[in-house]
């Protein structure tokens, strides 16, 4: 089992500056944390695992510390799947992966899927926790009335992927998104699955196997 980051390391994997001072942190930043070390307790031993408590320890936080921020565990699971999903959307505008208002404005299907292949490379080798997180909270969540249709967008934007598919000239981006979504995930749960994904041939045959799925699946919506 991977050992979870340290309080300090959750604080570069939130993307969160360390403060300067001993002072409270503004309490954005404070929930940032929180959410970033439930994935990392979600990820590494599973939901089960999750309270209040925990994530007070990991952060080396004063009991209660998480409590303040979110009363109750369902209030706290839909702060980590927003989170999830924040960063997703985030990391994708990031990527430069949008596309023109036609796909004919000047890139073409082999060369966005190239692009999402690397996107979905780089999710794995910088966010693998996350990914495991976002796995097991959608067999906890999915059958929950409350979390339905946001659970989906962890790992890929699916307002983007209906970006995607409108600017392909599909007739039914909504449903190809849902497609795509569950492609990519496939994806992504397979590599995780493999003993020697980190290895930097296993990296390079993994774009490459990402990029030809992906290419397939968007030329057949082209066609």
């Amino acid at each position: 089992m991977e050992p979870l980051l340290s309080a300090a390391q959750a604080r570069a994997a939130a993307s969160v500056p360390i403060p300067a001072s001993p002072e409270p942190e503004p309490r954005t930043e404070r929930r940032t944390l929180i959410a970033e070390a439930g994935t990392e307790i979600i990820a590494h031993e599973g939901l089960r695992s999750l309270t209040h408590r925990a994530i007070d320890t990991h952060l080396e936080l004063p009991t209660g510390s998480t409590s303040y921020y979110y009363r109750t565990r369902d209030e706290l699971l839909e702060a980590i799947v927003g989170y999830l999903r924040t960063r997703s959307a985030a990391d994708y505008e990031r990527a430069t992966l949008e596309v023109p208002n036609s796909i004919h404005g000047g890139r073409d299907i082999e060369d966005i899927a190239s692009h999402i292949a690397h996107y979905l490379n780089i999710q794995l080798s910088t966010r693998p926790h996350h990914i495991k997180a976002r796995i097991a909270l959608t067999l906890e969540l999915s059958e929950r009335d409350e979390f339905a249709g946001i659970i989906s967008d962890v790992l890929i934007s699916q307002r983007q992927m209906r970006e995607l598919f409108d600017a392909l000239g599909s007739a039914e981006p909504d449903m190809l998104a849902k497609g795509f979504t569950a492609l990519v995930e496939g994806l992504a749960f397979r590599s995780l699955l493999e003993s020697d994904h980190e290895e930097p041939d296993a990296r390079t045959r993994r774009v490459s196997i990402f990029r030809e799925a992906i290419a397939s699946y968007l030329l057949g919506v082209g066609e």
